[in-house]
């Protein structure tokens, strides 16, 4: 698996971009996870200790954020920003919000059970502590269920330095991700 990775420096903050075109995914599924090395699980639905905004749900050092393809590949761009960025409410179909405690600057995306396959993330600006995590999602009614070794749906994680606060949903408008809501 091939990422590429962007640095964009705009005034006095640096932002990074890395673009997976082909991340793998199985049972429609993958984590954002700390390094920390006593964690052993990744975060699952309904894990205690959970904050969720339906597709993506959060514990103390991991995030289990939903696809609609069931396994293959899907495209995925994370980006960690300095301070908040603009949503991407016109490019994607839901974005939703929750708040990420890490226990360490180290910070990796992670497949399904990892299997090798991760992408890993440059150190989080603000060092261990809490961060916004930013979901957005496009085309996860169409890849809902399959199985494709070509994306169909896409998806933008966007991580940024910010206390914690409570969920949000800033838009929903799959099938998919409404019933996700109510999990």
């Amino acid at each position: 698996m091939t990422s590429k990775v962007e640095t964009v420096v705009s005034g006095d903050t640096e932002d990074t971009y890395i673009h997976a075109a082909a991340f793998p995914v199985n049972y429609a599924q993958f984590y954002v996870l700390d390094r920390n090395l006593h964690r052993t699980v990744h975060p699952e639905p309904k894990a205690p200790g959970e904050s969720h905004a339906g597709i993506l749900r959060t514990v103390r050092g991991g995030a289990f954020l939903v696809t609609g393809l069931n396994n293959g590949v899907t495209d995925l761009t994370v980006s960690v920003h300095a301070r908040e960025p603009e949503p991407l409410l016109t490019e994607y179909e839901d974005v939703v919000e929750v708040s990420l405690q890490v226990d360490t600057e180290t910070v990796h995306v992670s497949a399904w059970e990892g299997h090798g396959r991760f992408i890993a993330l440059p150190p989080m600006p603000a060092g261990a502590g809490w961060y916004r995590l930013r979901y957005h999602a496009r085309n996860m009614d169409q890849a809902f269920d399959l199985h494709s070794a070509a994306p169909i749906d896409a998806f933008h994680l966007q991580m940024w330095g910010e206390p914690q606060s409570d969920p949000e949903v800033l838009q929903i408008a799959s099938n998919h991700a409404r019933n996700w809501l109510s999990v």
